[in-house]
């Protein structure tokens, strides 16, 4: 079996275009998470008595997080080769070894690898960094853990 070649160099996604996208993939899900949260409170507030729902909201918004980390990262990955920020930065993720769109299960893995290093303090933003130093493929962490890269939607 022979080392994995990757993607050509003119095709590797520059850092700061991945840490735009980054940065408007957060503000996308916060908007969604703003826009349940926020009506769920409303609703919450004036329907229970605030002693009986302590601590709901903040239940509501870690699954209402979950559920859309699930329903938005790895679907738009797995079919679209990235998030919406990705897209709207002309990126894309890509297997390392072949150069094709990940599988359901690889962005899943992708994304697991990104939570869990993200729950070590100062790891996770060491992990988004680690694109602008990190070579030959300019992977962050958790893509070297998926063997993936991020590549330009289009080069020549």
């Amino acid at each position: 079996m022979g080392v994995a070649q990757g993607p050509p160099p003119q095709a590797l996604a520059v850092p700061g275009m991945r840490l735009l996208a980054r940065f408007i993939d957060y503000l996308i899900t916060a908007a969604l998470i703003a826009g349940a949260w926020v009506p769920t409170t409303i609703w919450m507030s004036s329907t229970f008595k605030p002693e009986d729902s302590r601590g709901v909201p903040v239940v509501f918004g870690l699954f209402a997080w979950t559920l859309l980390v699930g329903l938005f990262f790895e679907p738009l990955t797995m079919a679209m080769g990235g998030t919406l920020g990705k897209a709207i930065c002309g990126l894309r993720v890509v297997r390392l070894e072949t150069g094709e769109k990940l599988g359901f299960g690889h962005a899943l893995g992708r994304w697991l690898a990104y939570l869990g290093i993200g729950m070590v303090p100062v790891l996770g933003l060491v992990n988004v960094l680690s694109c602008i130093w990190n070579e030959p493929f300019r992977q962050c962490m958790h893509d070297k853990a998926a063997k993936t890269a991020v590549i330009k939607r289009r080069w020549r």
